[in-house]
């Protein structure tokens, strides 16, 4: 069988958290991970054929996307699916379709976990892959259609028959020791097209050292199942990585410091392999220990990502972190600021305990007395089913079916859904906030002039250019077609 595993073009995506300027391609490019694990799974275990293709990485056209699908002749077309993005899944859907009436379309991701029967019911799609560890039901379905067997069989599969019903298997698996998972598909793609923002390597990658999050927040949808590799493994992948002529890693787990004698651990292997290479990590504040920041610094990490999330109590308590108090976030960034290791607060604006202009900007004298290297600003977006939309549909401020009204039936015009919290403030204003607060911060002249003096590579000074392009550039935009 060929596979055509895809990441869908960003083209039709809803609005979310950000402006689409903080999103393109000339700001940040991550590769799509989840399609590589899934490459390399099926590469290791199966016969298959297996092509990935992400149009976002070379901004390719949807007729030219036609063409490269022609040209591969795929029998099953798998596409990773966000919420967000749906109305591009549902168009490659389609146009998969009109390659080949007999293409089998199956789609998999967060979406599809939170959302499967709604994905399923699409139109142009065959299956959806409901197993919390995907990548075996991928090949199990593989293996089923080339056998042109019933799905039956297949575990963590909701499948459509030919009469339209939809047939649900049995649960699919869930692996405890994912150290047995294969590293990413690294050969599928053209490295050279991604990159993260303030990276210092030439060539810089992303990866995950644990599936899942502990936490439970309000506003998130992430999978509460939550497992991680072995400093070993983890090291492994980065050893792997720096033979391919990758300098630099950023991982994107949720919580990397979970806890944070694992940090300390996987800095300890680097450091015991003499691994050279560049790394960062997104953690939590009230599990980071000085020790962990000192043992991280020393064995190449470059940069450090905290969700502070908000700069009051009552503020984190709404978002569901009463777990992490603000003299967390005080400890911690005074500890990134002594050990010279660079800091990125991520922060929510519009939350629902911020009601007046002045609530907002105690966020933002906060961010200062924490002086962070860098701070990402974005508006706090209600996303479906989280607690903090059931909470807004009871207060009244949105009809709680209105994205599963938008999901059976995707549509390009979709300016009224629900993507910022309208309780206090309407969309723009929340948008001529967000812009202050970003003025603020990065327009200030000292800290132009400590980003400009701690450049030490040509590719940090390019992406840094590249940020700053995007924060002129917002200071000009119509909220009206920002948000």
């Amino acid at each position: 069988m060929k596979i055509l595993l895809m990441n869908p073009p960003r083209v039709h995506s809803v609005w979310c958290g950000v402006p689409d300027i903080f999103n393109g391609r000339d700001q940040h490019l991550f590769p799509p991970l989840g399609i590589m694990c899934l490459s390399s799974y099926l590469k290791a275990n199966s016969d298959h054929e297996v092509k990935l293709m992400d149009p976002n990485a070379t901004d390719t056209s949807e007729a030219a996307i036609e063409r490269e699908m022609c040209a591969f002749g795929p029998d099953v077309v798998g596409i990773t699916t966000l919420t967000h993005n749906i109305v591009d899944v549902h168009r490659m859907a389609h146009l998969a379709r009109r390659v080949n009436p007999d293409v089998h379309v199956t789609l998999g991701g967060p979406h599809v976990t939170e959302f499967p029967t709604y994905a399923a019911r699409l139109s142009g799609v065959d299956s959806v892959v409901t197993a919390t560890d995907p990548e075996p039901t991928m090949k199990e379905l593989l293996d089923t259609l080339a056998a042109r067997s019933s799905l039956d069989a297949v575990p963590g599969l909701i499948y459509k028959e030919k009469d339209g019903e939809l047939r649900e298997t049995a649960k699919g698996g869930f692996n405890k020791n994912i150290d047995e998972l294969p590293f990413p598909d690294r050969t599928g793609l053209d490295l050279k097209h991604f990159y993260t923002p303030g990276m210092v390597a030439g060539l810089t990658t992303t990866a995950v050292t644990s599936r899942g999050c502990p936490q439970g927040c309000h506003f998130c949808m992430s999978s509460r199942s939550f497992r991680v590799r072995s400093a070993e493994n983890v090291v492994d992948e980065m050893e792997a990585c720096y033979k391919m002529g990758i300098r630099e890693v950023q991982y994107i787990d949720d919580i990397f410091n979970a806890p944070a004698k694992r940090v300390i651990a996987i800095s300890e292997e680097i450091l015991r392999r003499k691994v050279k290479m560049a790394w960062g990590f997104k953690a939590i504040v009230n599990a980071t220990t000085r020790e962990m920041l000192e043992k991280a610094k020393e064995a190449g990490c470059v940069k450090a990502h905290f969700g502070v999330e908000t700069g009051t109590e009552e503020g984190l308590q709404s978002l569901g972190k009463n777990f992490i108090k603000l003299e967390d976030s005080r400890r911690v960034f005074k500890w990134c600021n002594e050990l010279g290791l660079k800091s990125c607060a991520y922060i929510m604006i519009g939350i629902p305990t911020e009601k007046t202009r002045d609530d907002v900007m105690r966020t933002v004298d906060f961010v200062h007395e924490l002086n962070p290297t860098y701070v990402v600003y974005a508006l706090m977006s209600p996303y479906p089913a989280t607690p903090l939309w059931k909470q807004g549909a009871a207060m009244g401020l949105w009809q709680e079916d209105a994205w599963e009204r938008f999901l059976l039936n995707p549509s390009e015009e979709h300016e009224n859904l629900p993507t910022v919290w309208t309780e206090h403030f309407n969309k723009e204003e929340l948008f001529h906030l967000f812009r202050d607060v970003n003025r603020e911060f990065y327009f200030n002249p000292s800290k132009l002039l400590s980003t400009l003096r701690d450049i030490r590579t040509f590719a940090e000074f390019k992406r840094i250019f590249y940020g700053g392009l995007g924060l002129i550039r917002l200071q000009f935009l119509n909220p009206q077609r920002s948000i």
